[in-house]
């Protein structure tokens, strides 16, 4: 067979737009998760209204009464008690309304923030389950995690503190310019003036606020990621005795952090303060030219009363945007990032109509394929750019992993696949369950190519057991169950017994209901193999791929896991992936891969009479075992 490749084709080259383009403003993606919880939304709008409009009654009640008590003394005194006691009257029932509102206002508040959060977290996790493999062999989990569970939080804060809020502040300070403007035209517009300089300092402010606020969380996220890595690598750093260094290495990390939140406290703090003073300068002007207003004549002493009671609750959403201005661009800041994730396209995508019945015969073929990393690139590094943590794709991921491969395996077949680390051999059998898709060629499963088939009726065919098995923190029967939930108990029973695991599942206190630590940690590496059998059993698929199923166990280990594969090949078309060769003697065929290149394929003897690559191996392992 030539090793020669022929010149790659030109559909290899693949050119992929930016998603963030395309993606929504930030405070557009909130809205319309808003939109879909309304009633909520009105009801927070309703009560905001309300009490914006009972904050009106206050200075009329106490103008009116400053009125009241300067006006002549010759108007009957229980005239103006009677009139003193209604003014009372309806600052009490005020006060018990607006009591009344700000807990139907916050109530209604929080039920529309968190259940925009929870939308938000689950439209989050449903695309992170959409993204490829390829994706997370390069993101950090910690920085996962973080946009999940900390930066929707901060996103959806934005509804506690801003869309309804601003929207109600808005309404508030159009109102009361209206009735300063009313009460006394020359002493609105002074007050008016000091407005140019407060957009003025926001216009400047405003995007470092915004850029402070986008490097605190994506150091937070970093950190996130650093302690996610620590915890998962406790076995490794306690060999290593590196536990001083990973408590300074995290320690530098959290002064980093906390340098980041002081530098975004500093410039949030510098507008409030903007937002202060306005306030205080409003008042003094108020006071200053208001009092010479009254002094001419040209105010009375209440309707100077009710025009400083009205530019304060001018100057409240003035204040409360300069307070929370540093909370908003945080939200800004987290939204962005939340909606950089969301913007990412899957690599592998189904097609408009795909073919919904699962294979029932299990023949593959592989025609002409070509495979490199650089089409999942686009996916991995939208998310470390937005974490401040981009990382250079190295030259060999770059290059084809697997070029010009045909091969195919009838139904029932037992196919090895063999060569040395870096030859491609879990590349390829990854593309079968389309955990990626080629750069070239094609892969069939009985006749049709796999992008014609839906993922669900793809990979309910296909079964793995990897090198490391997996499994999730809960009991051995849901750990068995994983890819049939629906499976009976006797079901269960007999996929254990056939993968030789029911030995030791009845040796357990709580049997098939024992708890499993995370990842299985309590139980041993043949006992956790034997186990991702049983859960490839029960899901009875028609197509399996074991990778290195058995190369990380001992002796004994091995072989009780070697009859349960046995059981589990049984009338399946079955790919193997070992470094062991002796396990794989009695494959039907061997291809041989070399650098990603298929060649040499044929039976154990044939290989070994033809004195090739395989031979080669096999020799060496010899010597050494």
């Amino acid at each position: 067979m030539s090793s020669s490749a022929p010149a790659i084709p030109a559909a290899c080259a693949r050119t992929d737009p930016a998603p963030a383009a395309r993606s929504p403003h930030p405070l557009r993606l909130v809205l319309g998760y808003v939109g879909r919880h309304r009633a909520y939304a009105i009801w927070t709008l309703l009560f905001g209204t309300i009490g914006f409009a009972l904050s009106f009654v206050y200075p009329w009640v106490t103008g009116s009464m400053v009125d009241l008590l300067t006006r002549p003394s010759s108007i009957a005194t229980a005239s103006r008690e009677r009139e003193l006691g209604l003014l009372t009257l309806a600052a009490g029932l005020t006060a018990m309304l607006h009591a009344a509102v700000v807990y139907g206002r916050g109530h209604a508040n929080v039920h529309l923030g968190h259940s925009v959060v929870v939308d938000l977290r689950r439209a989050l996790f449903e695309h992170l389950q959409r993204l490829s493999v390829g994706f997370y062999a390069r993101a950090r989990t910690g920085g996962l995690l973080s946009r999940v569970i900390h930066d929707v939080h901060e996103a959806t804060s934005l509804i506690y503190l801003g869309v309804i809020v601003a929207a109600l502040d808005a309404a508030q300070l159009s109102l009361a310019v209206c009735l300063l403007l009313r009460e006394n035209l020359k002493l609105a517009l002074a007050c008016l003036l000091l407005f140019p300089l407060y957009a003025l300092v926001f216009v400047v402010m405003n995007p470092r606020v915004r850029r402070a606020s986008e490097r605190m969380q994506a150091q937070f996220s970093r950190l996130t990621a650093d302690v996610c890595e620590q915890i998962a690598g406790q076995a490794l750093i306690k060999t290593y005795t590196a536990e001083a260094r990973e408590i300074r290495r995290f320690e530098h990390g959290l002064w980093r952090h906390h340098e980041l939140v002081l530098a975004q406290s500093h410039l949030g703090h510098l507008v409030a303060s903007a937002g202060e003073v306005l306030v205080h300068c409003g008042t003094t002007v108020v006071v200053g030219y208001g009092g010479l207003l009254a002094l001419n004549g040209e105010l009375s002493a209440g309707r100077l009363t009710r025009f400083l009671g009205y530019v304060m609750l001018m100057f409240g959403p003035v204040r409360r945007l300069a307070e929370l201005n540093a909370g908003y661009q945080s939200s800004f800041a987290a939204i962005r990032r939340v909606r950089d994730i969301l913007a990412i396209e899957p690599s592998v995508v189904e097609v408009s109509e795909p073919r919904r019945e699962a294979p029932t015969h299990g023949h593959v073929r592989f025609e002409n394929v070509w495979f490199r990393y650089d089409g999942e690139r686009s996916e991995a590094e939208a998310e470390l750019a937005a974490d401040g943590d981009r990382r250079a794709v190295s030259a060999a991921r770059s290059d084809y992993v697997l070029r010009n491969i045909s091969l195919e395996a009838r139904p029932g077949e037992r196919i090895a696949i063999v060569g040395a680390s870096g030859a491609g051999k879990s590349t390829l059998l990854a593309l079968l369950p389309r955990l990626y898709d080629p750069s070239s060629g094609r892969v069939l499963v009985d006749g049709t190519s796999v992008r014609e088939y839906s993922l669900l009726a793809l990979r309910s065919a296909i079964g793995v057991v990897q090198q490391g098995s997996f499994l999730f923190t809960g009991t051995i029967r849901d750990n068995i169950a994983y890819g049939r939930p629906e499976a009976s108990d006797e079901e269960i029973v007999a996929a254990a017994r056939a993968a030789y695991a029911d030995e030791f599942i009845e040796r357990l206190p709580d049997g098939y209901h024992a708890v499993l630590g995370e990842r299985g940690v309590n139980l041993s590496g043949g006992q956790q193999q034997r186990l991702s059998i049983a859960r490839a059993l029960l899901k009875n698929p028609r197509i399996l791929i074991l990778d290195e199923a058995t190369s990380s166990l001992d002796a004994a280990s091995e072989r009780a896991v070697q009859d349960a594969l046995e059981n589990l090949m049984r009338d399946r078309t079955c790919f193997i992936i070992a470094h062991r060769l002796s396990t794989i003697r009695h494959a039907d065929r061997i291809v041989v891969l070399d650098q990603g290149r298929l060649v040499e394929v044929g039976r154990h003897d044939e290989l070994v009479a033809a004195g090739g690559r395989y031979a080669r191996l096999l020799e060496c392992q010899t010597e050494l075992g």
